[in-house]
């Protein structure tokens, strides 16, 4: 049978090996049975707290680490979020691996204003909650929650990013092309814009122009036919 500990004075200074605990600003309590929430007040600077594979039923016991920046309890009992919200300077809040199941806990969320990375499972989905099988958790956590940098380790900017949005290729309008010679006259007697081709190399020499534009509106028509429409 599991050792069952409690959040205690003494448990904090094993778990730190410092015998003051207001200079304690990281604690980690993993594996340890625990099954509450308490006697934090005794470390109110902490700045990160890990309370990851234990028997936790409840978030509490918080409200007086008003410096706590990073905080797991992953892996434990958890049904709801509550209790949170005076966390003002948490940034990092990882859930993986709860019993959470509804999507309106998220809203308490929402009232912490430093909050930017949040998980509700891990990328491998070995540790998850009910709610990220909702067909519409990714979308409506976004929602309530638009200031995120991450969720569930993925970065938002880049899963929020649109496909652009091309013209489809049949609705491609291309200018009339204009012919390359047009204003050139063949006849040395005939009028003209442009002086006459002089011989056979001038005529050779804008044949080959003609050419490297016509090669370089091809490459451009191949190219746009490689953007994905949507």
């Amino acid at each position: 049978m599991p050792l069952v500990m409690k959040i205690s004075e003494e448990t904090i200074k094993k778990a730190t090996g410092q015998f003051d605990l207001e200079t304690v600003y990281k604690l980690s309590m993993q594996q340890m049975g625990l099954k509450r929430i308490e006697g934090l007040t005794l470390c109110p600077n902490l700045t990160e707290l890990d309370l990851s594979h234990n028997n936790i039923t409840r978030i509490e016991g918080l409200d007086a680490l008003d410096e706590l920046k990073r905080l797991k309890i992953a892996d434990n009992q958890i049904e709801r979020i509550e209790n949170v919200s005076l966390l003002n300077s948490l940034e990092t809040l990882h859930l993986e691996g709860n019993k959470i199941s509804n999507l309106d806990e998220v809203q308490m969320l929402s009232k912490l204003p430093c909050l930017r990375h949040l998980s509700f499972q891990t990328s491998s989905s070995e540790l998850r909650n009910p709610v990220c099988d909702h067909p519409g958790y990714y979308p409506a956590v976004r929602r309530m929650l638009p200031l995120l940098d991450s969720l569930d380790g993925e970065r938002t900017v880049l899963a929020d990013a649109a496909v652009p949005q091309v013209t489809p290729l049949e609705n491609l309008m291309l200018p009339t092309p204009i012919p390359w010679i047009k204003d050139y006259s063949f006849e040395t007697d005939a009028p003209s814009k442009l002086p006459p081709l002089e011989g056979v190399q001038a005529f050779d020499e804008a044949l080959t122009d003609c050419k490297r534009l016509s090669a370089r509106a091809q490459s451009l028509i191949d190219d746009y036919k490689q953007i994905p429409s949507k």
